[in-house]
């Protein structure tokens, strides 16, 4: 296990260069892993410049090395995707990490799932977090459509550093899929409590724009988002 000290050294050294910073975030956010080449190509890079921008990312813990074979096989190729390890840093060392384990646990042990009250705060302050940060949802007109409602809560996760694809599936209806989940290694030792919250915690986003529903999966970070009946019915 690495000591505090080199977790600061590694990550400030990731991030110590301005253009690594944007490869990192232009990384994270693309829609499937990328190749040196076309993270060279983007920037204007030599493919050797790009190689060690990339590997000092994946050294930091924020990139990590996806090795895939071609279509026609050969040597398998590396690709760069986000990092699955969840990083924390702050001065001084603070575990919330572990105090959110502990309650998560606790909750879990009680058998009962997530409690009316616990989905009622998540949506509380998912709206109250959306009010104070300006969220893109806050600004949609009265009335406004499923489509512009997925739109404006496209930007709004974009904002937060995260990212999900969107696809229909029936009749104003809209499968959301989260590419990174906000709490990542959680949702895996705690998977539906987790998902729980975090589907109450985008519920609470999505109160400014009205007019729709956010519905669990059986899946881990999918949702499925809906019009409102009222909608529904304007719309017949």
């Amino acid at each position: 296990m690495r000591t505090y000290s080199e977790h600061i050294a590694r990550v400030s050294t990731a991030l110590a260069d301005p253009t690594r910073r944007e490869i990192m975030e232009y990384v994270v956010h693309a829609d499937s892993p990328l190749s040196v080449r076309e993270v060279a190509e983007n920037f204007g890079l030599h493919a050797n410049a790009a190689r060690i921008h990339l590997d000092k990312l994946v050294k930091g813990g924020l990139l990590q090395v996806i090795r895939r074979r071609g279509e026609r096989g050969g040597r398998p190729a590396n690709l760069y995707g986000a990092s699955d390890e969840d990083l924390e840093l702050s001065l001084p060392p603070r575990k919330y990490k572990l105090l959110a384990e502990v309650l998560a646990s606790g909750v879990a042990s009680a058998g009962k799932g997530v409690s009316p009250r616990i989905g009622r705060e998540a949506f509380k302050r998912g709206r109250e977090e959306a009010i104070a940060s300006s969220s893109p949802l806050a600004y949609l007109p009265q009335g406004a459509s499923l489509t512009e409602i997925k739109e404006a809560w496209s930007e709004e996760i974009m904002r937060r550093g995260h990212k999900a694809s969107m696809r229909e599936c029936g009749e104003s209806r809209v499968e959301v899929t989260f590419a990174t989940c906000p709490f990542g290694e959680f949702s895996r030792s705690h998977p539906g409590l987790v998902c729980e919250v975090h589907r109450c915690l985008e519920e609470g986003y999505l109160s400014l724009a009205g007019g729709c529903k956010l519905e669990a999966s059986d899946l881990s970070c999918v949702f499925v988002l809906s019009a409102a009946r009222e909608e529904r019915r304007q719309q017949k």
